[in-house]
């Protein structure tokens, strides 16, 4: 049996270019569709919509369904 030699690893600077790179392209779509799903539910144009949509998310909750 014959050893080949491993390929070199990538240097600790290869992997922290590409992290930068991509933490300045912001976030991921998915990321920003979840958290749009999640805040999506609370817009509201006034006070009293706010509080009827906040009295829908609690009655929800407490029934267990989250949903």
């Amino acid at each position: 049996m014959i050893a080949r030699p491993l390929p070199a690893a990538p240097s600790n600077g290869v992997y922290s270019d590409m992290e930068e790179e991509d933490n300045q392209l912001g976030p991921e779509r998915d990321e920003t569709d979840r958290s749009y799903q999640l805040v999506r539910p609370l817009m509201a144009d006034d006070p009293d919509e706010l509080s009827r949509k906040l009295a829908e998310v609690n009655k929800r909750s407490s029934q267990g369904s989250g949903r």
